[in-house]
């Protein structure tokens, strides 16, 4: 018997607003490949310097200038990147020019090898061209690694996995250089087994190749935020006749907001003095007594601990609790990595001291460079993330791109500075860590982009309802769960 009273009690979807595809950790997969195999290809001869010397027959000079393409190329194609990211299923275009190219830079390096011998009196003359085009070519790749990470990230992953992803897609080609310090030598124990590591190199960019060819979808099939769906739908440089002119007005606009000048800054400083100071630690380390491996295990382990530390702080970025703390972050981080640098040049000679202040062991050296990269690693890519946030709706390739444009012009002035400098280069880098928390402290970072995809979120769920419902008791209908997570 039907009630006269019976209440009707509305329906709420179970449908999620937003869905993720589990491919999108492939498509992350294939991305961070490519960006690991590109650094890996582009420190080729620096770790084993005096190998590549003796069996090319070439000089010191020319194994910096090899290693020097990186920045040189680098700036000029990063606009063209740009331009290429924004158009209809950019992304995708990007990813496979990255395979196609990288792969062809791996193979001209092998080629001398083939179609000659070393015994050959020409063989120097033969071989130094493909090296130098093959090191281009890889160049020419850098913009293709470095500007997508921040709009892969919003692209494929939900709000709340985006800086888990950018990290991810930013320490991979990190993690390329970190590798190569250590497995080039190992691979190259003699002159004669340097084409060993070329063709290693050739195998792993084939196989990513292949990955990048046989799948990577242009975007997923339905956005998984709101910052998604502007991507998707609306790409930024759809007519080839105005792309310039969009590109040079939205760097505009991003040069003319104090806040994204100071922090952009501040990331670009950091990374090129960071690196660079790095590089030098077998310099720096010498008057101490420590040789030449025992500083290239250091700046491994300064390496790897960054990795960590961008992993690890990008998991609390991503929780609700920090999610709107980036600034915050950012500043402890660095703050405690000017700490450990402080601590190793206690420990090592100074401009203002002949003798260090700190006794030092191998394991202080150890641990105060590591503590130095971890907190450094932990800033770099909460600086990605928040940067986007400011410009949003412009494409996080376009403040991504401004950011590695700093990072390699600070590097390229540094090449100039650094070497024979080790001490200039000592003080340089905690000058820089200090510049850089102040101009972080002075910016302001708005959460524009998350605060969107909160809002339509919000506005779908409502649409999804049947019936009254207070709008107020609608926010917790949908939980991270549902909605996808790295867990």
């Amino acid at each position: 018997m039907k009630s006269d009273n019976m209440e009707v009690v509305p329906i709420i979807s179970t449908t999620p607003v937003y869905v993720l595809y589990p491919h999108r950790f492939y498509v992350l997969f294939v991305f961070s490949l490519l960006a690991f195999n590109q650094c890996l290809i582009w420190l080729t001869f620096s770790p084993i310097a005096r190998a590549t010397e003796a069996y090319y027959n070439i000089t010191e000079s020319t194994i910096d200038l090899l290693l020097n393409w990186g920045p040189i190329i680098f700036i000029p194609c990063l606009p063209l990147t740009y331009i290429l990211l924004n158009k209809h299923h950019g992304l995708r275009n990007c990813v496979i020019i990255l395979a196609l190219v990288d792969f062809v830079a791996a193979l001209v390096r092998v080629l001398p090898v083939v179609i000659t011998t070393p015994s050959s009196p020409h063989f120097s003359s033969i071989a130094l061209p493909f090296l130098h085009i093959g090191q281009i070519l890889n160049a020419a790749c850098g913009p293709l690694v470095m500007a997508p990470v921040s709009q892969l990230s919003c692209l494929w992953f939900a709000p709340h996995e985006r800086t888990r992803a950018t990290t991810i897609a930013i320490m991979a080609n990190n993690f390329g250089s970190t590798v190569g310090f250590v497995i080039s030598p190992f691979i190259v124990s003699s002159p004669d087994r340097v084409p060993y590591l070329l063709y290693l190199h050739l195998a792993l960019a084939f196989i990513a190749c292949v990955l990048a060819l046989l799948y990577f979808p242009p975007q997923p099939p339905s956005p998984p935020s709101a910052a998604a769906e502007l991507l998707v739908l609306h790409p930024t440089s759809e007519q080839a006749t105005n792309s310039w002119r969009t590109f040079m007005k939205d760097v505009w606009q991003c040069l003319t907001t104090p806040s994204f000048v100071l922090l952009s800054l501040a990331g670009g400083l950091s990374s090129g003095v960071f690196g660079a100071w790095t590089s030098l630690f077998d310099l720096i380390l010498k008057p101490e007594n420590y040789t030449e491996l025992q500083a290239g295990w250091f700046g491994f382990g300064s390496s790897i601990a960054g990795i960590i530390g961008g992993l690890v702080l990008s998991h609390f970025a991503d929780t609700p609790r920090f999610r709107h703390s980036l600034k915050t972050l950012i500043v402890i981080s660095f703050s405690a990595c000017v700490l450990a640098i402080i601590w190793f040049e206690l420990s090592v000679h100074t401009f203002f001291y002949d003798e260090p202040i700190l006794l030092s062991t191998a394991t202080t050296i150890g641990l105060s460079t590591a503590l130095a990269g971890l907190f450094y690693g932990a800033a770099s890519p909460l600086i990605y993330e928040a940067i986007a946030e400011i410009m949003f709706p412009l494409p996080e390739s376009l403040s991504a791109s401004i950011l590695v444009q700093w990072v390699n012009v600070t590097g390229l002035i540094l090449l100039f500075i650094a070497p024979n400098r080790y001490k200039l280069m000592n003080l340089l880098v905690l000058i820089s860590m200090v510049a850089c928390i102040a101009m972080v402290v002075f910016s302001r970072i708005s959460y524009k982009r998350r605060d969107e995809d909160e809002r339509k979120r919000l506005e779908k769920e409502r649409e999804q309802i049947t019936g009254h419902v207070n709008s107020t008791s609608v926010n917790d209908n949908l939980n991270e769960t549902d909605y996808g997570t790295f867990a």
